[in-house]
């Protein structure tokens, strides 16, 4: 097996982080372990977790990373264009020194738009470097249904110019997704180099002991509480359940630097319903702790509202619960249903669910700690088949391989 030095370009929390950080880390996992070299640089932070727990330089999977202008401190809006513009300047002096020493093979841009790749693939293309770009969901500045600002919305038109002129540069494109293949075939107009790689988890990591029977069973979300989680109708079904006379207690863990506004609509409407003794919102806490807490849970959720956000991409939260074993609840979006089947590997919930239909999901779920346990270990079964590291890296490096020998 051919090893690499693969040097990732990126925007990310680091080394902790949700939702695209997430996908980073386990892509870099799975280069790592298939025997390559990588090296991270990120441009800035992404500003989804809190400063105070990111580091400005250190390891993910053995693999070094580098905020390349020394700061995890982020600024977001029109002044962000300078500390942009000085980052890629910043990347392609490394790159240029990566290259001088041979310590470059492949130039991997990790889900970016047009003042970054365009400007850094034509200097890889002058030193002779082979790119591949990838991508886990669509531009949410592009789609979203919130009102934007002025700042984002130029920001949309720069990942517009991504889409138009990025793709065909590319020795390969890697996506996460059946809708981001079939864009990203035009956009390259070469589908042959567009490859699909699902999400990646270590399954051995998310795993967890048999559940416990308990008479009181934890339901869990964990995330960002982005737009497209459905947490208003998930927090009205809650209520539900406690009209019905169940009992259970819920853990939310994580939270939004960016839109704190959510948050506090999360908690007015948990108070206004009256759940604030069983709902627990624990705010950011570190990976190892998701991981108890997952372990600690009986029913897992992940319920996204339609949107073409959500069908774009395919959850990495989602694979990580399904690899402990724990029954899932999930939306039926997407690739969802390619993966998994309702009430077998999970329970799966339609695309524009209502409280209702929550409702039934979770309150199955809590009647039966057996069907729990027969339904999250086949949800386990499915995600070692089909999302482990172990079937990722094998995966990567034959598009590695691909891409460096049609390069030559």
């Amino acid at each position: 097996m051919t090893q690499y030095n693969i040097v990732i370009v990126t925007i990310a929390d680091l080394p902790e982080g949700g939702g695209n950080t997430s996908r980073l880390k386990t892509l870099v996992d799975a280069l790592i372990q298939a025997g390559n070299k990588v090296t991270i640089l990120n441009q800035h932070a992404l500003g989804i977790t809190p400063e105070s727990v990111q580091k400005s330089e250190g390891q993910i999977s053995g693999a070094p990373y580098y905020y390349v202008l020394n700061t995890t401190k982020r600024t977001s809006g029109f002044a962000s264009i300078g500390i942009k513009i000085r980052a890629v300047i910043a990347i392609a002096k490394k790159l240029i020194e990566y290259h001088k020493k041979k310590e470059i093979d492949v130039l991997w841009f990790n889900h970016l738009s047009f003042y970054d790749v365009y400007s850094l693939t034509l200097l890889a293309r002058y030193l002779n470097i082979p790119t591949i770009q990838s991508y886990e969901d669509e531009r949410l500045e592009r789609v979203s249904s919130e009102k934007i600002s002025i700042s984002t919305r130029i920001f949309a038109v720069n990942s517009a110019l991504g889409d138009q002129y990025c793709p065909q540069l590319a020795d390969g494109i890697v996506v996460i997704s059946n809708y981001l293949k079939s864009k990203y075939d035009k956009l390259s107009k070469n589908p042959d180099k567009v490859y699909i790689v699902p999400t990646i988890i270590d399954c051995e990591q998310w795993g967890c002991s048999e559940e416990e029977d308990t008479a009181v069973p934890t339901i869990l979300y964990a995330g960002a509480f982005n737009e497209q989680d459905e947490i208003e109708n998930l927090i009205e079904a809650f209520a539900v359940l406690i009209s019905k006379g169940y009992d259970f207690r819920v853990v939310m863990l994580g939270g939004n630097e960016r839109h704190s506004d959510r948050m506090a609509k999360v908690y007015e409407k948990i108070d206004k319903l009256g759940l604030s003794s069983i709902v627990d919102i624990k705010g950011f806490v570190p990976l190892a702790e998701v991981k108890a807490q997952v372990c600690k849970s009986n029913i897992l959720i992940n319920i996204r509202r339609d949107g073409v956000y959500s069908r774009s991409g395919l959850s990495t939260k989602l694979s990580e619960y399904l690899a402990s074993g724990r029954m899932v609840i999930s939306s039926d979006l997407g690739d969802v249903s390619q993966y998994l089947s309702n009430g077998k590997s999970a329970l799966l919930v339609p695309s524009t669910v209502t409280v209702d239909e929550i409702y039934q999901a979770l309150s199955q779920g809590l009647q039966s700690s057996d069907l729990r346990r027969k339904i999250g270990a086949d949800g386990r079964d499915v995600a070692k088949r089909y999302f482990d590291v172990c079937v990722a890296k094998v995966k990567l490096q034959a598009i590695l391989d691909k891409v460096l020998t049609e390069s030559k």
